[in-house]
């Protein structure tokens, strides 16, 4: 990559709800100009609903934002956007639909690139597309930096690499529990799941989002079999009644790619899952019981397509819609990864006073894009498509931390 590059990040999609967001973390964290001790810039099609971001963003400053147009269509506009930064930080999804260009300018012209995909099928094309091309490169193309998958990918690392320096072994097996979560989901995010969804009629599509292991290194072969919890079941480990988590098999997939990619540090026969639990009190069973029933109802209905042409026209959030700043404000998560070894357990605690799908998203990519842009002398030397973990490790943890979110680890009961 060129050291001479114009910015340091440039945020693609800056003009809807989640892309704003990581706009309005940027200026209040950091602020403009001379200050933030970089530089950066918004970009996206439309310079109306740009120009209007900019003046609100930088009513306070004397600093004006600069701002790009391009086409998620067009590579040629695209390049002229990648080739001036040294990170592109991109929100626009369906990431199936509007990502697979960026990608592609980004290995072009040598630049970064992080997302918030929950997308398999997305992730899977550009793997078995751009591997090869992105490390040839010294490219870091990382998808799901946003709670898509940044708790679950560096709460596991973490978790690892303590009880590694403990013991000579790995945990075999890791379990997320989600212990407290408050927070609506995007408009985004919705629009995702719809397109995949739409997809998912396709035999190859299906195929992809049923494999465990569908973003592992493509050299490689699948590992053990992995739990897949469709039911409620009491779990000791926590003693609560523990039920099916909407993002279980996303998360779960990035996690195993990092292991892969980093030689099997957490074993070949690694287990790994998520579930959501149920605080032990009465009814929590028939309260488990009830939301796994409308979870398997709300994917029926976005299965078909009249249903979710109805769902997506009616009820669902749209793209650029979003919750009011309180209703953010109010948002939380807190995830404990639990493993045993040897008869003692072993846990991280990843928690944040953010909504998860906003503010608290806007905090993770934004981190994630100034990790990528500077601090690339301390980042791991991993190339291609990669995980947060793979791509920033320690790095990114530490960055984090000092805004705000906790990863906590402890071995006492």
């Amino acid at each position: 990559m060129s050291k001479n590059r114009k910015f340091d990040i440039v945020v693609w999609g800056a003009s809807g709800f989640t892309g704003r967001l990581v706009c309005e973390y940027l200026v209040d964290k950091y602020g403009l100009g001379e200050s933030s001790n970089f530089e950066w810039a918004i970009a996206g099609r439309n310079r109306e609903k740009l120009e209007r971001i900019q003046r609100e963003l930088t009513a306070k400053h004397s600093h004006e934002l600069p701002i790009l147009i391009g086409n998620s269509f067009d590579i040629e506009s695209i390049k002229t956007i990648t080739s001036s930064t040294k990170v592109i930080l991109t929100t626009v999804g369906p990431y199936l639909k509007y990502g697979i260009t960026l990608v592609d300018a980004c290995i072009q012209t040598q630049t970064h690139y992080c997302d918030l995909t929950g997308e398999v099928p997305f992730i899977h094309q550009t793997i078995q597309q751009y591997q090869e091309n992105a490390r040839a490169a010294q490219v870091k193309i990382v998808h799901s930096c946003g709670f898509d998958s940044v708790p679950s990918d560096l709460g596991v690392m973490m978790l690892q690499k303590k009880v590694l320096q403990e013991v000579s072994s790995p945990l075999k097996r890791v379990r997320l529990y989600v212990k407290k979560i408050k927070g609506g989901v995007s408009g985004g995010t919705i629009s995702s799941m719809l397109e995949i969804m739409k997809n998912a009629k396709d035999r190859s599509i299906r195929k992809i989002l049923n494999n465990p292991y569908s973003l592992y290194p493509k050299e490689l072969s699948s590992g053990p079999k992995q739990p897949d919890l469709k039911s409620i079941k009491w779990d000791e480990t926590v003693n609560q009644w523990v039920g099916p988590f909407i993002m279980s098999r996303f998360n779960s997939a990035i996690v195993r790619r990092t292991n892969a990619l980093l030689n099997f540090i957490y074993g070949q026969d690694f287990i790994y899952d998520e579930v959501s639990t149920y605080p032990k009190k009465s009814f929590s069973k028939l309260r488990a019981e009830l939301n796994r029933i409308g979870l398997g109802i709300l994917v029926t209905l976005l299965y078909f397509s009249f249903t979710r042409w109805f769902l997506k026209n009616t009820i669902l959030p749209k793209p650029g819609e979003g919750p009011s700043k309180q209703k953010r404000e109010e948002g939380l998560f807190k995830l404990v990864l639990i493993g045993l070894t040897n008869g003692k357990q072993h846990k991280v605690t990843v928690s944040c006073k953010s909504d998860p799908g906003y503010s608290g998203t806007a905090l993770m990519i934004a981190e994630s894009a100034l990790c990528l842009a500077i601090n690339t002398k301390i980042l791991p030397e991993h190339y291609g498509i990669l995980t947060p973990a793979v791509a920033m490790g320690n790095s990114l943890i530490e960055r984090l931390q000092n805004a705000g979110m906790e990863f906590k680890y402890t071995d006492k009961l």
